[in-house]
C-alpha cells in the first residue's frame, strides 16, 4: 500500500508567496492617427507598459511599398512616448505607413500593427496628427535603417527642421 506524500506546511507557505519572475514583452497601446495635413510635421504618441524598464520606443515609417523603413526615436513625456515625423511635401504621397515598436531592458520587444496615415490637404482632415510645438517641429531626427537609403532624406519628406542620420557606408 502506498503512503500519501506529506509536505511540511512551511515549505508550502514559501512557494505560495514566492514572486513570479515574468519577462513579458512591453505592452504598446496606440490610437492610430487617421490623417495629417500635407507639409506639416506629424506627431505620434503611444502608451508603453512593461514588467521592467523600457529601453527604447521607436516609430518606423516609410512610403507605402518601399522596402526599408526610416526610424524616429520616441521620447517619454510624462504619461506616454511621443515623436515628431517630418511633414510630407505637397503632391508626393497620399499616405505614410508606420508602426511603433518598444523594447525593454531584457530585449523583449513588441510592435503595433502597421498603419496607413492619410496625408490630406488642409481642411480635409478633421483631427490631424500635427506637431504644434515649434521647438519639437524644429528638431526632428530621422535615422536610416539601410545603406541603400543613401545620405539624403527621401524627397517626399519636407526637410524643414529635420536632421537625417544615414547608416555608415551609405552612398549618395
Amino acid at each position: 500500500m502506498k503512503r500519501p506524500l506529506l509536505v511540511n506546511a512551511s515549505i508550502l507557505a514559501i512557494f505560495s508567496v514566492a514572486p513570479v519572475f515574468a519577462n513579458d514583452p512591453p505592452l504598446v497601446e496606440h490610437q492610430p492617427a487617421q490623417c495629417s495635413t500635407v507639409g506639416r510635421p506629424i506627431e505620434l504618441c503611444a502608451s508603453v507598459l512593461d514588467d521592467g524598464d523600457i529601453a527604447k520606443v521607436r516609430t518606423y515609417f516609410r512610403k507605402p511599398g518601399e522596402k526599408e523603413y526610416l526610424i524616429s526615436e520616441m521620447k517619454f513625456e510624462g504619461a506616454r512616448f511621443c515623436t515628431t515625423l517630418p511633414g510630407v511635401k505637397p503632391g508626393k504621397l497620399r499616405a505614410l505607413e508606420y508602426y511603433i515598436q518598444a523594447v525593454d531592458t531584457e530585449y523583449e520587444s513588441k510592435r503595433t500593427s502597421t498603419y496607413q496615415l492619410q496625408i490630406q490637404t488642409e481642411g480635409d482632415c478633421a483631427f490631424p496628427a500635427e506637431q504644434k510645438d515649434k521647438e519639437k517641429a524644429g528638431s526632428i531626427l530621422v535615422y536610416a535603417t539601410s545603406v541603400k537609403q543613401g545620405k539624403k532624406m527621401p524627397d517626399y519628406l519636407d526637410p524643414t527642421g529635420v536632421t537625417f542620420v544615414p547608416l555608415g557606408g551609405a552612398k549618395d
